[in-house]
């Protein structure tokens, strides 16, 4: 059945992929995003003439460093722009795209019903967010990505700026020798989120390739296939929490989810442009 689809916060990273695969699978794709000029902090922020079947809320800043950066807009944003893109869609099926640092800190298989214990205010703006989709709304899912990387990320974030630094035959930084992350091409997390979105049940799901691996390994791999470049590990940043595998059990039983994208097959795609 042909979806019409709202993309609240679209002209990111997983929202510009999102788009490009919905529109690929034939449905109608609107974006809201202030990088288009419409921004749900403001009056006339929404789209209110359609009556979207799906709304999916990526709106948010990128990471930790950029919520720190605007904590206010960010707080804004997650909050009270959320609650009001919840009021203005009561009949769509709402997504809303969380975050694995809702968790906190884990070293091991984390689950959908672990413990939730953010160390930070992204992570904590996250979790306040789930919690506003499940009291305002009837018809929800809540998705889960981790350490999600792939084509048109943003140079900052760590799997582009790795390999830019090898090309430039610079030291890469790795925070901490046990520092590892569930990395989760965005293909596979797009392919969650539309699987989520027909999701008959208000549910919450990990999205991830489910199996971590040490960023060491991940800085090593990088150097040796561009051919350039050195690692060096240094203490680990304690604004960020240590992470390791999300299970992703549940998606895979319930939705049907299954990962393709091996990461260090992701990175060989990467380097190669």
């Amino acid at each position: 059945m042909t979806k019409t689809v709202l993309l609240i916060g679209g002209a990111g990273f997983i929202g510009t992929h999102l788009k490009s695969r919905l529109t690929q699978e034939g449905h109608s794709v609107d974006v809201i995003d202030k990088l288009y000029g419409r921004n749900i902090n403001d009056e006339y922020g929404l789209i209110n003439d359609i009556n979207y079947s799906h709304v999916v809320f990526l709106a948010a800043e990128a990471n930790l460093r950029a919520v720190k950066q605007n904590p206010t807009e960010a707080i804004k944003t997650m909050t009270s722009g959320l609650m009001k893109c919840l009021l203005t869609y009561p009949s769509a099926h709402f997504t809303y795209i969380s975050s694995s640092m809702v968790y906190g800190n884990w070293d091991d298989s984390v689950y959908e019903y672990s413990h939730r214990a953010p160390i930070d205010l992204y992570g904590q703006l996250k979790l306040a967010g789930e919690g506003i989709v499940r009291e305002l709304h009837k018809y929800w899912t809540i998705i889960r990505p981790t350490a999600v990387y792939g084509p048109g990320d943003n140079p900052s974030r760590v799997m582009p700026l790795f390999i830019e630094k090898a090309k430039n035959n610079e030291t890469l930084t790795v925070k901490g020798y046990n520092n590892q992350l569930d990395f989760t091409h965005v293909d596979d997390v797009v392919a969650g989120i539309i699987l989520g979105m027909d999701s008959t049940d208000n549910r919450t799901f990990n999205i991830s390739y489910g199996k971590a691996v040490h960023l060491e390994n991940i800085a090593k791999y990088i150097c040796e296939k561009v051919g350039s470049g050195s690692v060096k590990v240094e203490i680990p940043d304690v604004e960020y929490p240590q992470r390791g595998t999300m299970s992703i059990e549940r998606a895979m039983h319930e939705l049907g989810y299954q990962p393709r994208v091996d990461v260090f097959a992701g990175i060989d795609q990467l380097i190669q442009g």
